[in-house]
Parts: C-alpha cells; sequence; structure tokens
C-alpha cells in the first residue's frame, strides 16, 4: 500500500533518497540554496529547493529497510521523479573496503522479503540480483572516479549481525538494508536508479561517526550534480 506522500511542494525530476531524515536535512541544507520542507508525515522528512545552477531537486528520507524504500520510491514516481539516485550506507564483509570507502553499485542481490517479492522471486536460496540504471551509473562512474568504488552490494531485512542469511556468500563486498528493493521498484516504476552507499562499519565493528558520514556524502555531490545535468 502506497504512503501517500502528499508534497507540500511538488517533487522535482530528479531526487535524492537517503534513509535517516536528519541526513536529508543535512544533504539538502548542502546541495540546494534555502530548502524548503516537502514532506514530512510518517517522520519522512523531504525538501525542495534550486541547486546552484538553477535546478530543481528533491532530497527525500526513506525510512529503514527496503519495504520503506518501495513505498516512498513509488509514490515519488507517480508524483513525478524521474531520476533517483540513492546516497546511503552499508557495511562491508570480511575483506572488504574500509569505513569511508564509498560504493557504486553496480548490482544488488536480493537476501530481503521486499526485493524477492518485487522481482518475483521467493526462493532464499536462489542468487537472484537486480541492477541500477546503466547510464546514470556510467556518468556517476565517470564523474566521481577515484572517489568510489564499483562493487555489488547484498540486501537483507535485518542488519547482518542478526541476519543469518547475511553469512551466505554472494559475490558482494557489502551490504545493506534496501538497494534491490530500490532497484526493483525503479524498475516497475520505470524511475531510473542509481545508488552510492557510504561503508560505515566493517567487520570488526569499526564504525564511522555521523558527522563522517555525512561528510563522506556531501564531497559526492560536485560529481553527482554534473552526472545529473548530463542525464
Amino acid at each position: 500500500m502506497p504512503i501517500r506522500i502528499e508534497p507540500l511542494i511538488d517533487p522535482s525530476p530528479e531526487a535524492i533518497l537517503v534513509g535517516d531524515p536528519r541526513r536529508a536535512f543535512a544533504l539538502a541544507q548542502a546541495f540546494t540554496e534555502e530548502p524548503k520542507m516537502t514532506h514530512l508525515a510518517r517522520g519522512l522528512w523531504g525538501y525542495g529547493g534550486q541547486t546552484p545552477d538553477g535546478r530543481g531537486l528533491t532530497v527525500q528520507s526513506t525510512g529503514a529497510g527496503g519495504p520503506a524504500a518501495a513505498a516512498v520510491l513509488s509514490d515519488l514516481a507517480v508524483a513525478g521523479v524521474e531520476t533517483a539516485v540513492r546516497m546511503g550506507t552499508c557495511e562491508s564483509v570480511e575483506g572488504g573496503p574500509r569505513p569511508g570507502r564509498v560504493v557504486l553499485v553496480t548490482g544488488a542481490f536480493a537476501l530481503d522479503g521486499a526485493g524477492r517479492a518485487l522481482i518475483g522471486e521467493r526462493d532464499a536460496g536462489a542468487d537472484v540480483r537486480v541492477e541500477p540504471d546503466s547510464e546514470i551509473t556510467e556518468r556517476l562512474r565517470v564523474e566521481l572516479g577515484d572517489l568510489v568504488l564499483p562493487a555489488e552490494v547484498s540486501s537483507h531485512d535485518l542488519v547482518a549481525r542478526l541476519d543469518r542469511n547475511a553469512a551466505e556468500g554472494t559475490k558482494a563486498p557489502v551490504r545493506d538494508l534496501q538497494t534491490a528493493a530500490f532497484f526493483a521498484t525503479s524498475a516497475r516504476t520505470g524511475v531510473r536508479a542509481a545508488a552510492l552507499l557510504v561503508v560505515v562499519e566493517d567487520a570488526s565493528g569499526t564504525r564511522l561517526a555521523e558527522s563522517e558520514i555525512e561528510d563522506g556524502l556531501i564531497a559526492l555531490w560536485p560529481g553527482v550534480a554534473r552526472a545529473l545535468g548530463k542525464a
């Protein structure tokens, strides 16, 4: 069932989606001039404003997990969003990238219920993979260069320490809670989607502070803006 986003301001065709509402506020302030709140129901804060080059941009929080991401993106698609970039977080598996590294997602393995349901595959043992928009992802790779590591992610229903499926090998060096459902929803709605994930924790438990996470995402914006400007 849609969560019925009823924006105070209509969303822009281009949107940045983040999980944490507090992070959405920080990114909206960094990415746009004088952002205005566009959505506040259910604690899913959203903002809209103009980028310095005069383009409209929506920054919308989704909350945690695949079901929330799918519901928010579905409603945004109905409201007119055409391109969405998830700027979120992930954690690294043993031997994976260190905290602070940014992953440009090239594919997502769906080990979560929402992702599998949207793809139409419920076999928990299957290697079910969903991909981002290839054109937007390639533009991000070119514009961000060495700032990002192109890699796959596995998505789960629970944080990895509690998720029994997290121990099952996929090929992915990082895991999160919603990218598979985000990509699957984009495929269903026609929204062109890509994802950038900051590694916030590694297998040893070393974790970034919130300020480091925000700074890492904000540092990506010039490249993201250039990539979207070419879309």
